[in-house]
């Protein structure tokens, strides 16, 4: 059996602009997630979910699955599931 590792990463934010694109220390929060799931042994393949194309082209240098998201699925108000339907 395979194991899939997903992470959702919006563009919009509330509270903090590009939020996922924000360096901690000198990475990004994506980049940190991205690379914490690829040193989990047991995942086969990492996607990114997300609306923007900025943090699309960040994750590309990842090797990992690039997963667009319809921006009626990316708002403050859409539903976590549909989005997890829409990745699947």
């Amino acid at each position: 059996m395979k194991n899939f590792a997903f992470i959702f990463a919006r563009g919009g934010s509330k509270r903090i602009k590009n939020k996922n694109l924000q360096k901690i220390r000198k990475e990004s929060l994506l980049v940190i997630t991205i690379k914490q799931a690829q040193k989990i042994k047991n995942i086969h393949k990492i996607f990114i979910s997300t609306d923007s194309k900025k943090i699309a082209s960040t994750a590309k240098k990842y090797d990992v699955e690039i997963i667009m998201r319809p921006k009626n699925l990316a708002k403050d108000i859409s539903s976590e599931w549909l989005a997890w339907k829409h990745a699947i």
